[in-house]
Order: structure tokens, then sequence, then C-alpha cells
């Protein structure tokens, strides 16, 4: 975690005396994230035999009243909620400059901005802040209780789903929900993904345990519409609510026969989601000013492929009298034209496969997008994790989610905590 933080009268953001100093301090969140890694590869079905829940639980539990682990996030969380109990629309108004009792917590980055979180996350915030009574400390460290919650219904879901698709259940929970990206940087950051893998999850479930069209073309949508309510990525699920149900069909048919079908019910689906999102949009009261803050995400400091090239061009364009200003603007275009075009083929090339290239399309918009942060890569991890794979596949899976531990864990721990 930011272990400089310490709780007290005036919450955290203040140095601890009783913290290891830099940079002992981030040595040790490296080395215990690094045994996480450890005991989770030693842990995994067929080279040992434990009992997946009850490990998952032993490694949450000391987690659960800590402050948040290597972000900040929940306190922009706590902040945002605390706007919402004050009349404030977290659209119009910056993050961190209301004079609340987050704002010394709130990381400077994102002091000033508004927030491109959906109405239904904004709303989550408010209730914990309006329970907790905007308490510093207690605040922050309730916004891990929809995440443990969701968690919780992983658990439930995954294996449910691994029994329909025929796939060993303790692999399937080993990867999707055991994994430490799940542990470090939902349970421990706290992230709002969490509620919204939950509901995708659960939304994926209805189908292959009702496939009917009512319930692939109307009930599952909405749900993946109250999903994108948490976060808008979940919309990619409408092509694995929609497909599912025909699978046969589709293997049957011809390639063009087969995308169009699936073309067809996913349009419907889709219909269907987004209705059930500016519903609850709508009934939330906050509009949808979201959508103005959508570049913010691409000025983090990440390891997204197309916002580092970006940058060392944007870099070139100033030294050659160019604006880097406008050059970004337009890359944040080219971005987006590209995710989409990689998400089309996706949806081509695996028509017959739907929850396959619903997952692919969710792990390739987390990678190309304008900002890559490892709390983006769970949602494609379980939908991944729940889908029939090669062993190539998996391998290339398992390497992902320890690369991106390790790799962000000292990004974060040596490199950012040291400017804030």
């Amino acid at each position: 975690m930011n272990p400089e933080w310490a709780s007290g009268a005036t919450g955290w953001g203040v140095p601890s005396a009783g913290s290891p100093p830099v940079p002992f301090d981030r040595l040790l969140v490296g080395i215990g994230v690094l045994g996480l890694i450890a005991a989770w590869w030693l842990v995994r079905p067929g080279r040992t035999r434990v009992h997946l829940p009850t490990t998952l639980v032993l490694w949450c539990l000391p987690l659960l009243l800590v402050a948040p682990v290597l972000t900040r996030d929940a306190c922009a969380y706590a902040d945002i909620g605390w706007m919402l109990t004050q009349g404030l629309n977290p659209y119009t108004v910056g993050i961190g400059t209301t004079a609340g009792p987050f704002t010394a917590q709130v990381d400077p980055f994102w002091v000033g901005t508004g927030t491109a979180y959906p109405p239904l996350a904004l709303e989550i915030a408010r209730v914990i802040v309006v329970v907790t009574h905007a308490t510093p400390y207690w605040t922050v460290v309730a916004m891990r209780v929809p995440v443990v919650v969701s968690v919780g219904v992983m658990l439930w879901v995954v294996p449910k789903l691994a029994e329909h698709f025929g796939l060993p259940s303790a692999h399937v929970v080993w990867l999707t929900v055991l994994n430490p990206l799940v542990i470090v940087y939902l349970v421990g950051g706290m992230h709002n993904d969490a509620p919204t893998i939950a509901v995708t999850l659960v939304a994926i479930w209805l189908v292959t345990r009702w496939p009917r069209e009512w319930m692939s073309l109307l009930v599952a949508p909405v749900v993946v519409g109250v999903a994108m309510a948490l976060k808008q990525q979940a919309g990619l699920a409408v092509i694995a609510v929609a497909g599912l149900p025909v699978m046969a069909q589709l293997a049957l048919r011809t390639p063009l026969a087969r995308v169009a079908l699936l073309a067809g019910r996913t349009a419907i689906a889709a219909v269907v989601a987004v209705a059930s999102f500016v519903c609850i949009t709508l009934a939330s009261g906050l509009g949808f000013g979201w959508v103005q803050w959508l570049n913010v995400m691409g000025k983090a400091g990440t390891m997204a492929p197309l916002a580092l090239i970006s940058k060392r061009l944007s870099v070139i364009v100033a030294a050659n009298g160019g604006d880097p200003v406008s050059f970004m603007h337009d890359a944040g275009v080219v971005t987006i034209v590209i995710v989409a075009v990689v998400v089309a083929w996706l949806f081509i090339r695996f028509a017959d496969r739907p929850l396959f290239a619903t997952a692919w399309a969710a792990l390739a918009v987390a990678v190309l997008g304008q900002a890559l942060h490892p709390w983006y890569l769970p949602l494609g991890l379980a939908l991944f994790g729940v889908t029939r794979t090669s062993t190539l596949q998996r391998r290339w899976v398992w390497g992902v989610v320890i690369a991106f531990t390790v790799a962000y864990t000292i990004q974060t721990a040596f490199f950012h905590t040291a400017e804030v």
C-alpha cells in the first residue's frame, strides 16, 4: 500500500512515524507482491491440493482494513461520494477542489478534473459516504466492501460457468478469482472494476442457465446495462449474451451468415443494454457529463503502447514547431479508430465463439486504450478464463498476469508514490 499514509484525526495523507523510511517502505511492498505471485503460482491446480476459496479468504483478510494498496483512487471515490451528498455534480465540479474531508487524500494528479465513471459507480460511493458519516478512515476503507462482495459473487458464479462449458472448475477459479491482479488491485486497491466484472459474469450466467430469447435479448442485456453503469467497458458483453444461446447455429453457418446472425442479435441486445444504461443515468440526475472526461485517462503515465507512441511523437512534433496538444487530441481519435477496428475484426474472426470474441475484445480495449492500468485486465481475464483455450493461450495469460503485476508494482511503488 502507500505506506507513508497514516490514519488519524486528519485522515491519511500525513507521514507516519511508525512507517519504514523511503525507499525501504517501497521495497517491502514489492517483496510482499512478489511473495503473493509466488504463492499464487505454487497453489495452481495440479501442483498442490488446497481449498481455493479458503486460500482466497486468507489472502484477502490482511488487506481488509489497510489503506488503499498502490493507489489513491478509493480516496477519489470517497471525495466524489462526499460531493454528491453536498448536492454537487462530480461531472462539473473538480475532484479534490471542495475542501471536503477527503481533499488531502486525493492523488494530486486528479485534483481539479471531473470523473469519467458512470453514475451507478458514483451512487455506490455516495451511499458509502453516508453510511460511514464521511469519516476519513472508515469511509475510504469501506470502499472495499462492494469489491469484497463482488469477488464473492465471482467466486460463486465462475464455477457455474466452468461447469456449463465443461472446464475444470479449480483451474478457472485459480485464474479468474485468485490471481494477483484481483488480490492486489481489486481487493487491495478497491477499484470499481470488481462490481463491473461480477455483474457482467452474472449476465453471462443467466443466458447459460436460461438460454431463451427473452433472456438473451432482454433480461441479460438489461443486466449488462447495469454493469455499464458501473464501468462502460462492460458493454462488450452484449456479444456474449446475444451469441451464446445460438452457438450451435453459428457453428453450422457459413462465415458470412454466421456474422450476420451474431450481428443482428448483438444489435438488439446492445439497444436494450444502452436503454438500461440510459435509464439508470437519467434516474441518477447526474447526466452524461462523464463523456467530456474520457480523454483525461490518457494523461496518466501508463504502459499503454499506443499512448506511449503518441507521447513520443508529440515530443517530436513540438520540437519541430508543431502543436503537441492538437497532435495528442488527433492521436486519441486514431486510437479509438484502431480499437474499433480490432474489436470488429475479433467479432468477425470469432463469430462462432461469441464468449471468446468478447474476452479478446475486452483485453484489446484494455491494452490498446489511452491508459493501461492492471485493474483493467481482470474483466478480460475473467471472460477468458471461462472459455476453452489452448495450452499456449493459457500460458500467455499466466505470463500477462505475472508480468503486469510485477511491472506496475515497480512503477507505482518506486516511481509514482515517490512523486505524490
